[in-house]
């Protein structure tokens, strides 16, 4: 059994075959590629064109291997959107949730409907890059673009169009939106009718692991891969991701490390309190019903545009000697919030850290090593602060937690996590979306009875890590130090 996996992020896209044999699995990368946004005029766009291009290629790259694909399934990062008109033409290319068009959105939108009410009815934490807003954003600029648009395509529904000629929306993708009710899983009619946003642009739900469609003949014929199923899945990365990790009860937490932390738990219902919305926890739809109740927190994105500056100034910066260099720097010199809007692009990562050290009072980091502990440490005591209001706001004890994505190669952050948070963290599934894509495809193929047995395929092909709480007495005392820059 041998499933495509499309897993595209906000920087790079790889596609993976996974093979599904003897209980166990196994993948093998056939392609990988940048996807980085792209700076025209005065907005920040995403490059359809090369993206489905490399899209087509992963799938010749598989076929030419010799591989008899029995599916292929997309996810990708979450609220970004294109628009098709009524002939199924794209009418522009995407534009990139970190472009700067919803600036100010979210204070228009409260006239119209209060942030209450929205976090009541979506459950989804108000970020000003959330689909609803930057969707507003063309209303208010009456950009023509949404008077001829007739279909409203999350990113994975979009390349899933292409790929087959299907028109519809896929739940994970969608709860992203903050369009979606929570509760009906169906689009709010109430917000759409209140911000005089267009229903005609949303599509049916489907739901992951069901059959979307045959990929299209002319697709087949270029790739040389004929007759092959394309299957929906957690279409949010997030979703699919979560989907992998092989845990069982309620006494444990996942995180999601990379550009994006995403830290939270798995809940039947979503948690829509006054005390879950104050506390910025979003409710995001999740695979086999579940409902994912987490924090978006800015996440290593930090430490790849300090590494990204350092590599254009042509200055040393592999991890190895980042990570050695930052063990020898002084522990809990300065902390800063990876949340605060000031980190969020600013024209120098390494600027905008040393100038938030000065106004909080903090030493200035200087060296290399200084700018990467403060990171790593900040992330860690972030997540202490996020894990205290989420155990606070479900009533659960969380005991483990599992750290999945490429921020689980991270042996430093692990180390800090389990230290600052006294809890062990266990990784293992670096590659969890790709690997929960991949069975979601079996479970639709019908080769896989469910998710649990899924668990099994993946509890025998992976070695789990455990990262043990150490130094914690040093931990809580800096933490009780430094933890009012959070709150």
């Amino acid at each position: 059994m041998a499933y495509l996996a499309l897993d595209l992020g906000a920087g790079s896209g790889r596609a993976i075959v996974g093979f599904i044999e003897n209980g166990k699995i196994r993948l093998d990368e056939v392609h990988r590629f940048s996807n980085p946004p792209i700076s025209l005029g005065n907005t920040l766009y995403w490059d359809f064109l090369s993206l489905f291009s490399n899209i087509k290629e992963g799938i010749r790259l598989a076929a030419k291997k010799g591989y008899t694909l029995k599916g292929i399934a997309v996810d990708t990062w979450g609220v970004d959107f294109g628009l098709i008109d009524k002939l199924g033409h794209l009418l522009s290319n995407p534009v990139c949730y970190r472009d700067r068009r919803t600036e100010g959105i979210s204070a228009i939108a409260s006239v119209s409907i209060s942030t209450e009410e929205l976090y009541a009815i979506t459950g989804i934490q108000q970020m000003e890059i959330n689909s609803v807003f930057q969707l507003l954003s063309l209303k208010q600029k009456e950009d023509p673009v949404l008077s001829i648009a007739d279909k409203l395509l999350f990113t994975p529904d979009l390349i899933n169009y292409f790929l087959t000629g299907i028109v519809c929306n896929e739940y994970t993708i969608a709860s992203t939106s903050q369009l979606l009710d929570a509760q009906t899983r169906l689009w709010s009619k109430v917000i759409l009718d209140k911000l005089d946003l267009p229903y005609r642009l949303m599509e049916n739900i489907i739901y992951p692991c069901n059959l979307i469609g045959k990929l299209r003949n002319e697709i087949a014929e270029e790739t040389g891969a004929d007759g092959i199923n394309v299957f929906s899945v957690g279409s949010h990365d997030t979703a699919s991701a979560i989907a992998a990790i092989p845990a069982n009860g309620k006494d444990w937490a996942f995180l999601s490390s990379g550009t994006w932390s995403l830290l939270g738990v798995t809940t039947d219902k979503p948690v829509l309190t006054e005390e879950a919305r104050k506390n910025n926890f979003t409710n995001e739809g999740g695979v086999d019903d579940k409902i994912l109740f987490m924090r978006n927190i800015t996440g290593l994105w930090l430490l790849q545009r300090l590494i990204d500056e350092w590599e254009k100034a042509n200055e040393e910066c592999n991890y190895e000697y980042l990570f050695a260099e930052c063990n020898k720097a002084e522990p809990f010199r300065s902390i800063v919030d990876s949340d605060n809007p000031v980190f969020t692009h600013p024209a120098s990562m390494e600027k905008a850290i040393r100038e938030y050290c000065q106004r909080t009072n903090q030493p200035i980091p200087v060296s290399k090593g200084e700018l990467v502990r403060c990171v790593l440490e900040s992330l860690a005591v972030k997540y202490y602060s996020v894990m205290d209001k989420l155990q606070e706001c479900t009533g659960l004890e969380i005991k483990y937690i599992f750290v999945v994505g490429g921020g689980s190669r991270n042996e430093l952050l692990n180390q800090y996590i389990a230290d600052a948070l006294n809890m062990e963290v266990i990784t293992g599934l670096t590659e969890a979306t790709a690997v929960g894509n991949i069975i979601q495809q079996a479970i639709a193929d019908k080769q896989i009875q469910d998710l649990e047995e899924g668990h099994k395929i993946i509890k025998n092909s992976f070695e789990q890590k455990i990262y043990y709480p150490e130094n914690t007495k040093r931990w809580t005392d800096a933490i009780a130090k430094i933890k009012h820059l959070f709150l």
